[in-house]
């Protein structure tokens, strides 16, 4: 017992918010006029033999995307990708294992002026876990900019 619990330990002490992911954010227009819906990406590549808990995994902490209020932007859904399924002590619980992207819908507002950068900040919530042991949840920091064009006549956002 006391080994294993010093592998925890380890585990824990070892552990830092990318250490288990390959995180990259990104979005579906970098340029957008007022009033325009845009699609913000967050591509996540978990490491050999790493997992991460998708929604619907009871008594497991699936992994999260917590986007925080910020002026000129409606945050709308957010979509997940099917997920895996991983079968543990005969429970079956939904993971990702292999590479997946978590697809954001914003609003930019119709008063935000053309010139202006509008940023996009968030956090991705998550444990990562091998089939032994899980390590300490993580919150890892992402934004997105999008600079503001003008709206070219006979146009629509």
């Amino acid at each position: 017992m006391p080994a294993l619990l010093f592998a925890i330990f380890l585990a824990l002490a070892q552990a830092s918010p990318t250490k288990h992911l390959a995180i990259a954010s990104s979005s579906s227009a970098k340029t957008a006029t007022a009033g325009s819906k845009i699609s913000l990406y967050v591509d996540i590549t978990p490491k050999a033999g790493i997992h991460v808990y998708a929604p619907g995994a009871k008594d497991y902490l699936p992994i999260a995307l917590k986007m925080n209020p910020t002026n000129h932007v409606t945050i709308g859904a957010l979509t997940y990708p099917k997920s895996q399924t991983l079968t543990f002590e005969g429970e079956q619980i939904p993971v990702y294992d292999k590479p997946f992207r978590l697809v954001q819908e914003v609003t930019l507002d119709r008063s935000v002026e053309a010139g202006k950068n509008v940023t996009v900040t968030g956090a991705l919530n998550y444990q990562a876990c091998t089939n032994q042991v899980c390590f300490i949840p993580a919150s890892v920091p992402v934004s997105w900019t999008i600079a503001v064009s003008e709206k070219k006549e006979g146009s629509r956002p």
